[in-house]
Order: C-alpha cells, then structure tokens, then sequence
C-alpha cells in the first residue's frame, strides 16, 4: 500500500511540470579560499516542486549551505549536491510530501523533517564522512505512514531515521563501506525496519523500535567487525536474519515482550558474537551456525520460550538460560569438538533435547563439555551423542533438582566422563523414547546421583575398561544396571 501511495505522490509531483520549480546552481570558483553560498527557499502552498542542484569544490573545508520549508500537502523536493561540506536542511509540514537527494562528496550534512502523514524521503550517498538526519513526525496504521529509504556507499558515514506514531518503514536499501554508522529509531505501532544488504567491515546498526507488531530484518550482512544491535519492546515484534557471513561480528537482540521472535537462517564465520535477550511469554529464538569461537547466549525469561541453535565447528560456546514454566531449549546438530555448552532451566516442566547429528550421523562430536541444571518439576532432558561415526571425550555434567523429573540418554563413544544428579522424589534415569538408557565405549566413567524416594534408574553400560558407580539416598528407589 505504500508502495502504491509513493507511485501516486511521484505522478503528482510530475504532473505540477516545471512551473513551479526553483533552481539553484552554483559553479565552482577558481579561488584559492573555500567559498560558502547560502540560499533559503520557502514554499507555503500545495503541489510545489523543488530542484536543486549544488556542486562544490572537492576539499574544501566548507561548502554549500541550502534550507528548504515547504508547507501543504503534496510537496516535493528533488536534490543533487556534488562535492564537499555541503549542508541542506529540508523541513516538510503537511501530509504526501516526498524528499529525493543525491550526494556525491565528502563531509556533506543533510537534514530532513517531515511533519504530517504518509511522507516520503529517499537518500543515495556516495562518498566519506556524510551524514543524514531524518525524522518523520505522523501516525501511521496498518502500512500506510512515512517511509525513509537511504543507499550509502563510502566509510564514516552516519545515518540516522527517527520516525514516530508508528506505521513507519525505515529502509537501508544498500551500505557498502566501512566504519558507517546507522541507526534507526521508530515509536509506535506497526513499524518496519530493513537492512537489504551490508558490505563492509566495521560497521555499525542498529534498530530501536517501542510498540508492538514491529519489524526488524536483515537481509544479509557481509564482512567482519560488524556491530549488529536490536532492541524491541512490545509484544509480537519479529526480528529476522537471512544471513551473516564473516568473523568477529556481534549481534545483540533484545526484546521485551509478549509473542516475540529472534530468528536467523544462516550465521556463517568466526570469532563471531551473539546475544539474545528475551523478556516475556511465548518467545523465540532460533540460530543456525556454521564456524569456529563463536560465542551464543541465549536469555529468556517467562513461560513458554523456545530457544534453538543448530551448530557445526569448533571452540564454540554455546549459553542458554531460561526462568519460567513451560520453557523449550533445543541445542541440536551440534557437531566439532571443543565446544562449550551449559544450559539451565529454573520452572516446571521445561524440556531440553541435546542432540548431536541428528541430520548427519557422518559427524562426529569430541572433547566437548556440556553442562545441564534444571531446577524444577516435571522437567524433562534429552541426551544423544550417538552416530555412525562414535564421538569420543565428551564431560557431561547433567544436574536435575526437583520432583517427577526425567533424563533420557544415550551416548556413545569412548573417554567420556558422565555424571549425572538427581534431587527430589519419582525421578527417572532412561535411554531415548523412554527405552532403557545405554551408554557404550571404551574407558567410560559413568557415575549417577539420586536423592530422594521413589526414584528410577534402568540401562545398559557397554564398556571395555569402564567405571559404574550409581548412589541412591532415599526409600522405594530402583536401580537396574546391565553390564557387558
């Protein structure tokens, strides 16, 4: 719909023709001190149009300076400023104002205000150390508000869109660069927020929105130190990630909220950083990563969170924490060896499912250390590092405090070393699908805790130099141990 508006103010603007248009052209003098040109155009009427055209000489210190205020609906201004140290102010009060600008230069400064609904600005840089200030003041609902487009391509460049009253898009089309800077703001409800595509290195994005059913995606990001910060507070706000490829990029994602989502598709590189911050009910979040020493943690607080991260590579660390009932925590197709992974679980009837190759039993799983405490009733954990290939050397640290509670696990491999914690009455120790657990390899040393009554234990050890040790503390507790 606003698509279609935009269409509409563009054929309106055309049709005023040239009439009404003013020019201002400056030509670069031959001089050897920097020459500062100061126009002010003032339009206060409906359906005026403004052309402008400035062109300063490279390296000046500084350049052109333009203010433009138009009031009414229906206005337009359609810029171009080549060179350097140039400033334009551009302030629009009315509703279906649309400002088009061009730049071309370094050190330039645009502003732009639009007051009123369904206004439209679109930006293209090129060049160094630019800035663009944009705030859109107006209600927008249900897709119809301000839309603010901006193409960036050079280093240093900060851009910056704040919009209001909600119903807004924020689009940054395309940034190709290094160090730039672009954050967008909105307040309201309904606003969308697009990163299309980024190439560069070291840059910086980032995205507030305050409502509910916002929108923040990134369609893809491309290249390393980049700085990647979300923050959403409301409830049925949804981040999006196509894809991020490259080393030592950081991703914080934090919403406050109800019905909330954080997902990403692909995450692919090194040294890369992600922080995942839910607050509320019904959340999710989900990552698919490929690469080594990346770091992922994931929080959630409330009931009825989902978190799932798939993994492949090495000297990862991987970091879920959930407080609440009901809660889902999903670490699946983790394979390589040297990972870190702790997760932890304070509710009742939380799930955790900790499974390697659950895809691809062609990979294996070595020298990882897993850490697992849930603290609560009715939790339920799922462990399985079991392929075709045996993975080898894994430390299981497994801790369940609580009533009802159940473990269900197979393992195989050799050298690892496994202990498992049981507190509370009628907790369960078996394999997967509620079968009898099985933990087979060489040199395995398999030690079980339970505290409490009524407690259940029941497996197989298939082991050649191995070590059982099972502790019971408590009345009407069963162990049934199969050792071959």
């Amino acid at each position: 719909m606003k698509l279609n508006k935009s269409m509409i103010t563009c054929a309106v603007l055309m049709a005023l023709g040239l009439n009404q248009t003013a020019f201002a052209n400056e030509d670069t003098k031959q001089e050897n001190e920097a020459v500062t040109i100061q126009s002010d155009i003032i339009a206060n009427a409906q359906g005026n149009v403004i052309i402008l055209s400035q062109d300063s000489r490279s390296g000046v210190g500084e350049g052109n300076e333009t203010s433009i205020f138009q009031e009414g609906d229906v206005n337009g201004t359609d810029f171009t400023v080549i060179g350097d140290g140039n400033i334009v102010e551009i302030e629009q009060v009315g509703a279906e104002n649309v400002a088009i600008g061009t730049y071309t230069g370094n050190n330039n400064l645009l502003s732009v205000l639009q007051d009123g609904e369904i206004n439209e600005t679109s930006n293209n840089v090129t060049g160094n150390e630019n800035i663009v200030d944009v705030s859109q003041i107006g209600v927008g609902f249900l897709g119809i508000g301000s839309r603010a487009v901006n193409d960036v391509v050079g280093d240093g460049n900060e851009i910056i869109v704040d919009q209001g009253d909600g119903g807004h898009w924020a689009i940054n089309g395309e940034l190709v660069g290094s160090n730039n800077n672009v954050e967008f703001v909105q307040d309201g409800t309904w606003n969308e927020t697009y990163f299309n595509s980024v190439t560069g290195d070291g840059n910086d994005l980032k995205s507030v929105q305050d409502g509910y059913w916002n929108v923040a995606t990134i369609d893809v990001i491309a290249g390393n130190d980049n700085e990647l910060d979300i923050e959403q507070e409301g409830d049925r706000n949804r981040v999006t990630i196509a894809a991020i490829e490259g080393d030592d990029n950081d991703v914080a994602i934090d919403q406050e909220g109800d019905s909330n989502s954080a997902v990403s598709n692909l995450f692919t590189g090194n040294d890369n950083s992600v922080d995942v911050a839910q607050n509320g009910a019904d959340n999710l979040a989900t990552f698919e990563v490929i690469g080594d020493d990346n770091e992922f943690n994931f929080t959630q607080s409330g009931d009825g969170n989902i978190s799932y991260m798939g993994t492949l590579g090495l000297n990862n660390e991987y970091t879920s924490l959930q407080v609440g009932d009901l809660n889902e925590s999903h670490i699946v197709n983790f394979n390589g060896n040297d990972n870190d992974i702790n997760v932890t679980q304070t509710g009742s009837e939380n799930v955790l499912v900790l499974e390697a190759s659950a895809d691809d039993n062609s990979l294996t799983t070595s020298d990882n250390d897993i850490d697992v405490l849930q603290n609560g009733e009715a939790n339920d954990a799922v462990v399985v590092l079991s392929t075709i290939l045996d993975s080898n050397a894994n430390t299981i640290d497994i801790v369940q405090t609580g009533d009802v509670n159940s473990l269900d696990i197979l393992v195989e491999g050799s050298n690892h070393q496994i202990d498992i914690m049981q507190d509370g009455e009628d907790n369960l120790i078996t394999g997967a699908d509620g079968g009898s657990m099985l933990i087979g390899g060489a040199n395995i040393a398999f030690n079980i805790s339970q505290v409490g009554n009524g407690n259940i234990v029941e497996g197989s050890f298939i082991s050649d130099s191995g070590s059982v040790s099972v502790t019971q503390m408590g009345d009407w507790n069963t162990a049934v141990i199969v050792q071959q």
